[in-house]
């Protein structure tokens, strides 16, 4: 090798191995253990390349929507509350079959995600209720089974999501239907109660992974001595006897039948209209700690009682709940204790029995259709349905409530992003469930400005649902939003103030180098604010975009369909589409302008790219016959660091190359639009950068999916050359260390293969595994969360087949 080739070998990999850390800005991934192979995608199509050319960057996506961030959708059926006093909490969006489970982390504020946008296993977002989730218990080993609406859920929180499992109709007994409710049995077995629908039957299901024994019972079957003419079940609940064995309670309208472990049959209790007779279970947990079964019984022929069997088999009918009836007015029920239990009636009023009376707790939220109820061991209650979760304060009595609009990513329209100077991402907000305003994340966590924020936001005193424009304004800190059809107004953390816009809408604002602030508007409109005063500037043609000129003082560049303007105010450079030789001017037009330096800006078309230059008012024109451009209906968005211009091919000719392209000066490169692995949706409404000390990120607002982010780690560039110099990884320094309950463990795999992530106490007992997979090269970045573990040294251990490698992290509570 020659000694300058050894050179630059040498500085990359020194510049390599001295990379701890990636900037502590990038974005916390809210989710514990990715499963590798859906989160790192090395390399993008390259046109005019050999398919394994990927121009020397390692490419990593991540997504932001309503499904899978903060309470995971405005539908949410199940709560289960972790021994810590932090619920589980199970919510979906069914317009977009998106969503799964999350965990709660109350002290920090923040939400540890589970996701089918994620974790593909839960369920494809193409099958409708995949990610609906009615149920959630834990068994003797601290695993949590999960009731979803096609089958059977498995999690272990000390491993993460590398540990979901599903069965369903493809891979078990499972009829495939809605399982409603489950139990588990002393054995360690689990029941499921399971709705037919048209994807799937009903019945009563029971997996014991003891063993990997599955048992069903549906409609026809007579085993067991199960009654042939059940379809489905509604609710199953678990009572030990005094022996040891125990019986299965399962009901379906007003069919109860009972299985008994020891004789392992079914019997149906008779329903004949006579008093004692019983009619269904109330709810999912109808046990309670003294194993007192509660059930709906007949008091007297048209009168119903809330009763419950004791463990002995005797039957107690304690004071009843003041509801409009027992047996259509409990909406959601939950026994515990020594005969305590929870309902909640059709108004969401929440009734509390401590054993000799019924207690009004309030209205968790207004309106009908609650789902899921827990309690924890300091008396906190959870009440979840239609409308999100809340939490009453045993304390205090008050309920506080979190829904997306609070917790979550608001929209999945979101028409504009701003990254302010500390890296918080601020989005725009499209109507989410009938709620509009805008919204922060600060890489953790979500922050709404909007009217349903519940106290754990801001206010949005419009008369709108949506923001059209949002923009960080750096002179000041100042955020700058549009809400639709109400005028330009500045936040400045406390209160809003109109700017005094004369146009109820604008397409877009920025600020210039002089501090001047700009918007361009829906038509023949373009002005600066100075001096609490708008100025127009001459400006023909639907408003698209404006940038600010990086070069000249004072300029910006704004772009319609007609026409093209550099401008301060005073000079002026213009393109119109007659001025394009490429264009027809009765039929072409212009789409957006992304300004470079000196002069030079990218213009847009629909039939392909211009580079124009302001200073002699030439022009470079790609196009799909002079060039390997991927489409003629382009749109700018952005130059990053590397010298890439980013742009968007949506609406050419051919939907094939439909997505997010680049051009480096010689190649053309794309991220074609695909349903999971990839850009989401290639009608792109903004992109923003963020900069990174080892690249770069993509905050992409993709037409009715939410926000892409695509990650540029231009450390890949030191990788190829030293992959066959170095060991097979590099493991980077835990951040933040010291920490306090979460970190982040970065890596960077060379060498494909098998890698294994563990981590260890101070005296070396293993206490989580973060990776056990094959993985590809690429960029990995792992989220470990020590909530359940005491404050001292911890050691981490990144192993392959050749090399292994050890760093000390701290905890301190």
């Amino acid at each position: 090798m020659s000694s300058i080739k050894m050179y630059f070998v040498f500085v990359g990999l020194m510049i390599f191995l001295n990379t701890t850390s990636y900037s502590q800005d990038r974005i916390n991934q809210g989710l514990q253990n990715l499963n590798p192979n859906e989160k790192v995608l090395n390399g993008s199509s390259v046109l005019n390349h050999t398919p394994d050319h990927y121009d020397g960057a390692g490419y990593t996506w991540r997504y932001y929507n309503t499904g899978n961030t903060g309470i995971q959708g405005d539908y949410v059926e199940a709560v289960w509350i972790d021994h810590d006093g932090n619920p589980y909490i199970a919510g979906y969006n069914p317009g977009f079959e998106e969503g799964g489970f999350a965990k709660y982390i109350q002290q920090d504020n923040r939400w540890i995600n589970y996701s089918n946008i994620d974790y593909p296993v839960i369920g494809s977002i193409n099958d409708v209720g995949a990610s609906r989730i009615s149920d959630i218990e834990e068994d003797s080993s601290g695993i949590l089974w999960m009731a979803t609406w096609r089958g059977l859920l498995k999690f272990d929180p000390t491993v993460g999501g590398s540990s979901l499992q599903f069965w369903g109709a493809n891979n078990s007994v499972h009829p495939g239907g809605r399982t409603r409710d489950l139990a588990i049995a002393p054995d360690g077995s689990i029941w499921g109660a399971i709705i037919s629908v048209t994807w799937g039957n009903g019945g009563l299901v029971n997996y014991n992974p003891n063993n990997n024994v599955w048992r069903y019972w549906g409609y026809g079957t007579t085993t067991n001595n199960w009654p042939p003419l059940i379809p489905f079940l509604i609710n199953v609940s678990i009572q030990i006897k005094p022996n040891g064995g125990y019986l299965v309670w399962a009901c379906y309208e007003s069919i109860v039948v009972v299985f008994d472990s020891d004789t392992q049959l079914f019997t149906q209790l008779p329903n004949n209209g006579n008093p004692g007779d019983v009619l269904k279970l109330p709810g999912n947990d109808c046990v309670d700690d003294l194993q007192n079964l509660w059930a709906i019984r007949i008091a007297s022929p048209g009168v119903y009682s809330l009763d419950y069997k004791t463990q002995s088999g005797n039957w107690v009918t304690p004071i009843q709940p003041p509801v409009t009836s027992v047996i259509n007015d409990i909406w959601s029920f939950k026994s515990y204790g020594n005969g305590n239990a929870l309902l909640i009636d059709g108004n969401s009023r929440v009734w509390q029995y401590n054993g000799s009376a019924w207690q009004d707790l309030g209205v968790w939220r207004e309106g009908g259709f609650s789902y899921g109820l827990d309690i924890d061991a300091s008396g906190n209650i959870w009440a979840t349905g239609i409308g999100g979760a809340a939490k009453r304060n045993a304390q205090t009595g008050t309920w506080q409530r979190h829904r997306i609009t609070n917790s979550s990513q608001i929209a999945y329209w979101i028409e504009d992003i701003s990254i302010d100077n500390e890296g918080n991402v601020w989005m725009a907000g499209n109507a989410g469930p009938g709620v509009g305003g805008f919204q922060k994340f600060d890489g953790t966590r979500w922050t709404g400005y909007n009217n349903e924020n519940y106290g754990l936001g801001y206010p949005f005193p419009f008369p709108t649902d949506n923001t059209e424009v949002i923009y960080y304004r750096p002179s000041n800190g100042d955020i700058i939003v549009n809400p639709m059809f109400n005028y330009l107004h500045a936040w400045n953390g406390s209160t809003y103030t109109s700017l005094n816009y004369s146009n109820a809408r604008s397409e877009g604002v920025v600020e210039d180098s002089q501090n001047r602030l700009w918007s361009i508007g829906e038509y023949f409109d373009l002005k600066y604010y100075s001096n609490n005063t708008w100025t127009t500037v001459p400006f023909t043609g639907l408003g698209a975009n404006i940038k600010k000129d990086p070069s000249r003082p004072g300029t910006v560049w704004a772009c319609s369909r007609f026409q093209v303007l550099r401008t301060d105010g005073t000079y002026n450079f213009s393109k119109v589409t007659d001025d394009f030789s490429e264009l027809d001017p009765q039929s072409d037009g212009l789409t957006t302008v992304v300004p470079i330096s000196d002069g030079i800006a990218w213009v847009g078309t629909n039939q392909g790219l211009a580079k124009v230059n302001a200073n002699n008012g030439t022009y470079q024109f790609y196009s799909p016959s002079n060039s390997q451009i991927p489409g003629e209906n382009v749109s700018p968005l952005a130059v990053t660091p590397d010298g890439k211009l980013w742009f968007a091919n949506f609406g050419s000719t051919s939907t094939t190359v439909y997505g997010l392209c680049w051009f480096d000066g010689t190649n053309f490169g794309i991220f074609p639009q695909q349903q999971t692995g990839g850009l989401p949706h290639a009608q792109i409404y903004d992109l923003e950068v963020k900069n990174l000390q080892v690249g770069y990120e993509l905050w992409i607002s993709c037409a009715s999916r939410g926000v892409a982010v695509l990650t540029v780690d231009s450390i890949s560039t030191n990788i190829s050359i030293q992959e066959t110099q170095v060991s097979d990884f590099n493991l980077r320094q835990n951040y933040p260390n010291p920490f306090n309950p979460v970190t982040n463990v970065e890596f960077t795999i060379l060498n494909p293969g098998f890698v294994l992530l563990k981590i260890y106490d101070a005296i070396g007992k293993e206490v989580a595994t973060l990776v056990n997979a094959d993985l590809k090269r690429g960029n990995y970045k792992y989220e470990f969360d020590a909530s359940n573990l005491p404050s001292g040294a911890y050691f981490y251990k990144l192993s392959t087949q050749n090399y292994s490698e050890t760093k000390k992290m701290l905890l301190l509570k």
